[in-house]
């Protein structure tokens, strides 16, 4: 009888020790908790051009049809000049071009009519040459005409002026009314084309060819690499990137680079200590496993890298789990 009471004590103890050995957890795949790490850098969207329209000529300003803040699309009219002048002298240059082509023609006929004569021995083979001679001035006379009327009528073509691209007015410089002169800057534009702008440390190495975006007013925009800078600013440190963006963004806004690295970490907190070594702790079908992290740092993200991204990570329950320990895996 009291072999049977040890028995039954025993059974109880061993009961209770198996039941112990059993622990409750929850799981989730390596791939649903990991991040990579980040790093930021100050950015800006920086137009690609930044333009001051300036008066082609000097004269008045008679009309500007659009204000800072307004838009515009390349090849339209912002800024006119009084043209009068300038139309003027065009005129007077298609004149003299139509004195010159009836100089020529009159130069022709008169060679020609030489020519004939001097044929017979009736003119002076030195009145032919000189008749020839004014011929030749004669179509270059026309051809100096001709350019003449070209310049003109490039000058008029100044007394408009039109946007170079796509653009934004920044600022107004001149107001109407004001005599400008050739080269006064009357309106500020920058274009709507624009690229982000970032310097990073020299040293920092990353795969910048993905992985990247600019996050500005709560909006994070995926963008790509243009350029990265051989050119290191010695006061500084630094290099400059410049990134292209689908998205479109408004020129002159600040905002944040951020560098994705393809380093997996998991958060700090997932670190447990055993034996005196860091690590995690995953469920191995039924059963709990310890993988060390040996160059893990307490309080700092873990490097998960080499791991299957399928890997069951012990979450509730993993500061109580031991390896070998049995897992009861809750929903």
């Amino acid at each position: 009888m009291r072999l049977r009471k040890l028995f039954l004590v025993s059974l109880c103890f061993a009961s209770t020790a198996v039941a112990s050995d059993k622990v409750y957890v929850t799981v989730a795949p390596l791939v649903e908790l990991h991040e990579n790490i980040a790093s930021d850098f100050p950015a800006n969207v920086v137009p690609i051009e930044r333009s001051l329209l300036a008066a082609g000529i000097s004269a008045e300003i008679t009309a500007i049809s659009l204000r800072p803040g307004d838009e515009v699309a390349k090849g339209s009219t912002i800024i006119r000049l009084d043209c009068r002048d300038t139309k003027l002298r065009r005129d007077l240059a298609a004149q003299d071009l139509k004195q010159a082509e009836v100089q020529l023609k009159f130069s022709e006929r008169q060679s020609a009519r030489i020519s004939k004569l001097a044929e017979t021995n009736i003119a002076s083979e030195e009145l032919k040459d000189t008749r020839a001679t004014e011929l030749q001035q004669a179509v270059i006379g026309l051809a100096s005409k001709r350019l003449s009327l070209k310049e003109a009528n490039l000058q008029v073509s100044k007394c408009e002026v039109k946007a170079p691209f796509d653009a934004i007015i920044v600022e107004q410089l001149a107001s109407v009314g004001t005599r400008v002169s050739v080269g006064n800057p009357i309106l500020e534009i920058v274009s709507k084309a624009f690229d982000i702008r970032a310097r990073i440390p020299f040293d920092y190495v990353a795969d910048i060819q993905q992985n990247v975006s600019f996050i500005a007013q709560n909006r994070e925009i995926p963008v790509e690499i243009l350029a990265e800078s051989g050119a290191v600013d010695t006061g500084t440190g630094t290099r400059l990137l410049r990134f292209k963006s689908v998205e479109t963004i408004d020129p002159g806004i600040p905002g944040v680079l951020r560098i994705r690295s393809k380093k997996m970490v998991l958060p700090a907190d997932f670190l447990v200590e055993r034996d005196s070594t860091f690590g995690i702790m995953v469920a191995n079908g039924e059963r709990a496993k310890f993988i060390a992290r040996t160059n893990a740092t307490l309080g700092q993200p873990v490097d998960v890298t080499d791991l299957d991204p399928g890997t069951l990570l012990i979450e509730e329950g993993r500061f109580k789990a031991r390896e070998g320990d049995q897992l009861v895996i809750r929903q």
